[in-house]
This record gives structure tokens, sequence and C-alpha cells, in this order.
């Protein structure tokens, strides 16, 4: 029984899951006043919730939070590179191999040359997806892999002659795939290019004479060219390599870990080993330091979050947001290890952000991390163990706000009371009452319910 005059709202959320487990944690939002009868509740008054599950065996799925682990899958395992297939598929290249993500469950797939499984740091390095939606992955060892769509699979389209590789533990610093679907295998003494159009490859003296690290490209034939000492300006045309003299870029003797051209401002932002950020200005033809509080940091990966934002990532410092036309920068996402809904590691060596404004993030060592703005922040309830102030069981079947802006849990063991206020916790009916279970609750509120309770009024 339920009076009105209580402007009791009961919301029972029961869930059935076959052949997994499942942990029903509870999530409490602040959120407008909802009226629950005729009459609305006071305007302070904060309203519930929703039942979310978090998979504890097996898990597989990723589902739209602020911030969420993609399971188990990656546990034990590196992602190096993340990016998104033409089918809207999430791929995943770890030290194990790849991993295709289709919103439901991961799938594995082995790299293979011949009866040789390609799986080590040595020979997945790089994973891309060119302008014809193609999927490539490059490794150190100058392997060079294909997604096969029909058969479902990677196939090896080119290898490094083994003349090359002998004596070499990675004859290969930089793997790049250009706007033409060119593929680049990159050292300090020669660079070959393998073009997927025709099968061909080319082979060009390295004029620069240093180990190239990154590439960005700016247009069909002209190429930023990053190295473990410097930065330079580059045009390819006829299977030839021209470097551009530029003044400015020649003198910045560097570290380069990252190059990313930001076409909307026509700038190109410059990563460092150490050294922060740098950014060359393609308008006015200038370097320039930027003050953004990453001096002592590796920069892993840049990408552009909208039209006048980028996002940095660190091996160390998480997640920085930059302004491109001030170069504001701020910590964006960074590890908070007191909150279970956040961060949970500041090493991150590849972003993608899709086009649901979606950051997916390879966090060493957890894995996957995937940020959705879209959805507020919440509080993460649970049982704890010989805590008394703490939630009396973790699987929730129905949750009640009074008028005095407390709520009520049934849960498998008896009834949590919270109070909002106090921010207290009391609890009833449950297995661990040494009492009998026959009490009286002597309180302000009306009448307090919940289908765990049989239906009777306490």
């Amino acid at each position: 029984f339920i009076t009105r005059a209580c402007y009791i709202s009961i919301f029972a959320f029961f869930f059935c899951f076959s052949q997994t487990k499942a942990l029903f944690s509870v999530f409490i939002f602040n959120s407008p006043s909802v009226q629950h009868s005729k009459k609305p509740l006071d305007n302070y008054e904060k309203v519930l919730l929703f039942l979310h599950t978090t998979i504890i065996a097996n898990y597989r799925h990723c589902t739209n939070i602020q911030i969420h682990r993609c399971g188990r899958r990656f546990e034990q395992q590196t992602v190096y590179a993340i990016q998104k297939g033409p089918k809207g598929y999430m791929w995943f290249l770890t030290h194990d191999g790849i991993d295709r993500y289709n919103g439901k469950e991961f799938k594995p797939y082995k790299l293979m040359d011949g009866d040789e499984e390609v799986n080590s740091m040595m020979n997945l390095n790089w994973l891309y997806v060119d302008s014809k939606g193609t999927i490539w992955e490059i490794g150190k060892k100058g392997r060079v892999f294909r997604y096969d769509t029909k058969h479902d699979r990677f196939v090896l389209v080119y290898k490094l002659p083994e003349s090359e590789v002998k004596g070499r533990p990675t004859p290969i610093s930089y793997g790049f795939v250009d706007a033409n679907s060119v593929i680049w295998l990159c050292n300090e003494d020669a660079l070959y290019l393998y073009d997927s159009n025709t099968q061909k490859v080319t082979f060009i003296q390295n004029e620069i004479g240093e180990r190239i690290t990154d590439i960005a490209q700016i247009d069909s034939t002209h190429f930023f060219i990053g190295t473990d000492i410097g930065i330079h300006y580059a045009e390819l045309a006829n299977n030839t390599l021209t470097l551009s003299p530029c003044n400015q870029l020649d003198t910045l003797k560097i570290q380069i870990n990252e190059l990313y051209y930001h076409k909307p401002s026509h700038k190109v932002f410059i990563g460092t080993f150490q050294r922060g950020i740098f950014t060359y200005d393609l308008n006015e033809h200038k370097v320039m330091h930027i003050p953004s509080g990453l001096m002592d940091v590796s920069i892993n990966c840049i990408r552009a979050y909208n039209n006048n934002e980028i996002l940095i990532a660190t091996d160390g410092a998480g997640v920085y947001k930059m302004n491109t036309d001030t170069y504001e920068s701020i910590p964006y996402i960074v590890a908070d290890y007191n909150r279970y809904n956040s961060m949970n590691g500041n090493t991150i060596n590849d972003i993608y952000i899709d086009s649901e404004q979606r950051i997916w993030m390879a966090n060493y060592p957890i894995g996957i991390t995937v940020r959705n703005n879209r959805y507020a922040d919440y509080q993460w309830i649970k049982h704890s163990i010989g805590n008394k102030q703490s939630l009396i069981n973790d699987q929730v079947n129905a949750i009640i706000e009074d008028h005095d802006g407390d709520l009520w849990f049934a849960t498998n063991n008896g009834i949590s009371l919270y109070y909002s206020k106090t921010k207290q916790w009391h609890s009833f009916l449950s297995s661990f009452d040494t009492a009998s279970h026959s009490k009286t609750i002597s309180s302000s509120h009306c009448a307090k319910w919940s289908p765990a309770s049989s239906g009777r009024r306490i």
C-alpha cells in the first residue's frame, strides 16, 4: 500500500541474463525534479537512477557511460593503435594480433607469415585505414598485412627482402600509409614504397640520413618528416623524395615523436620526447614552442577533437586538450584512482574519436578506455564487505525516493536506507541482522515500500 501523500516514486528494473554472470550496481545522477504524481517534489530533490550491469565473467560489451573500460579482453595486452573500419567496426592492434569489436563482441585475428605467427612488439606496430577503407598493419620487421574482407582475415602482401632484414632486429623505424594508398617503410638509409594499387615497390635513398620517426602529409605530394633529431619538409614526386629548405624547421634539433597537420588552422603540431609541444604555422612560416605544461612528458599521439581543438595523448600525464588558435591547454582526461568511473592510467598510446564524439583510448596497461561526454558523471554505489556504511547487497531490485529526499534500496539481502543529508546508511531485514527481522521504524516518512519486502508496509 502506498499513499499519494508521500509522493513516492517507484522505479523497478529487472534484468535477466543467460550465459553470463552480472553484478548489479546502482548509479545516482543529479537531475531536475521529476513529477511522481500530479504534485511535484521539492525543487532540490534528487532523483534516481538507472540500474547498470557490469559483466564479471567473459565481459565483452562496451556500454555508453562516461568512462568505460572494455573488459578483460585486453587486461594482459598492450594496445598500440585504434582505428575504425568502413563498416563501423573498431579495430585494435595489440601485441597478440588484431581485435575487431562490432559493438557486441570481440573477434581476434592472427597475423600469419606462412606457418609463422606474427605476434611480437617487433612485428605489430602500426594500424591504418587508407582512403579506400582498406585496413593495413605494418611491423618494424618490414611486413605489411592487408585485411581481406572476402575471407575475413589478414594476408601478408609484402615483406622486406631477407638481405635487408638480416642483422637488423628492427629494420623499419616507421611505417606509414599516405593518401595515395602507398605504404612507406622507412629507416635511416632508405625508404621502401609499396604501391597498393600496382603492388610494385620503389626503393628511394633516404637523403635525410636520419632515423625517421613520424610523417604528416599536407597534400598529395608534400610531407613533414620527423626524425630522432629534427623535422624536415619534403616533396615526393615521380618516385623521388626532394627536401625543401626551411630555416625555421631545420634549426629545430629535437626528437620527434608525433606530427599532426591540423587542416582548419593550417598548422603542424609537433609532439616531442620530453620537450613539450611545438607548432609550425604554414601561413606565417613560424615555429613556436607552446607552454603547455608538458615539458617533461613524451607525446604519443595528437588528434583533432573539433575545428579548433586537439587532444594530446601523453606517456604519463593522460590526455590534454588544446585550443589551436590560443594554444590554451588543460588536463582533459587524467587518472583518478579514487573513483570507479574514472580513468585508471595516464599512459595513452593512441586515441580515436568517432562520429559520436566518443574518445577511444589505448590506455596502458588497462587496455581500451572509452569516454563519452553525452552522459553525466555519476557515483558508483556498491556493497563493501564488513562496512555497515554501504549498500547491503549489490543486487538491487527496486529503488524509491521519499519526500525527505532519502533513498530506499530493495536488494536480495534486505533493504538499505540512504540518508541524503547526513550521507549515512541504515539497513533492515538483512542476513547480517542478529535481532529479529520484525522491526518498527520510527520516522517522519509516510510509507516506505519495496518489492523485496513482499508488499509489507514498514
